[in-house]
């Protein structure tokens, strides 16, 4: 049973209005970075621990957990800013996955110059930078697909205590999913196109 394409542009379903980022304030712009700019720590937070796991003695994992985290960090948070502002769509995996390959390969050449001045290049990247480069963007696709799954399971609690102080980003956001979510149980029988269960 096809959900009715009228029906579903009436939920509004798409990227968000660039009106609606343009009336943010600063404070309310970066709290919409929030969950990018978390998951991008938590890369750095794994990668230092599991340094030190490995072996590599403290502050050669800190330099590893912080050369890694603080720009997985910030460009977390510039995906967040496309989502904002409507450059990128909510939600699909592929607009995330293709901002990954671009943003993780040069993430980790940065976080590997950074180490490779702590160790030395030979450890940091023995075959080579152009190898390496190849390697990350291959990596890349993993990273953007945890990205996309641990966004989209947490970032909607961070969204509704962002809608409840006013954010009308965030109350955009919470629209669009719970109308996703319309349309899914459309799609099963279980609704009727104007929302109502059956």
């Amino acid at each position: 049973m096809a959900f009715p394409r009228a029906a579903w542009r009436s939920t509004g379903a798409s990227s968000t209005d660039p009106a609606l980022w343009a009336s943010l304030s600063r404070r309310q712009a970066a709290d919409l970075t929030v969950p990018g700019a978390s998951i991008g720590v938590l890369g750095g937070l794994i990668a230092g621990g599991l340094a030190a796991i490995g072996g590599l003695p403290f502050l050669a994992s800190l330099v590893a957990g912080a050369g890694l985290g603080i720009p997985l960090a910030l460009a977390g948070a510039g995906y967040e800013v496309l989502v904002a502002r409507g450059t990128v769509p909510l939600g699909p995996l592929t607009p995330m996955a293709l901002y990954w390959m671009i943003a993780f390969p040069v993430v980790r050449m940065f976080h590997a110059g950074v180490f490779a001045m702590y160790v030395g290049s030979a450890i940091a990247v023995p075959h080579g930078w152009l190898a390496f480069f190849a390697y990350q963007v291959l990596v890349s696709v993993g990273f953007g697909i945890g990205f996309w799954w641990l966004h989209s399971n947490f970032a909607p609690r961070w969204w509704f205590h962002l809608r409840e102080k006013g954010n009308p980003v965030a109350e955009h956001y919470l629209y669009q999913l719970l109308s996703a979510g319309v349309v899914q149980r459309y799609a099963r029988g279980g609704v009727t196109t104007d929302g109502r269960s059956r």
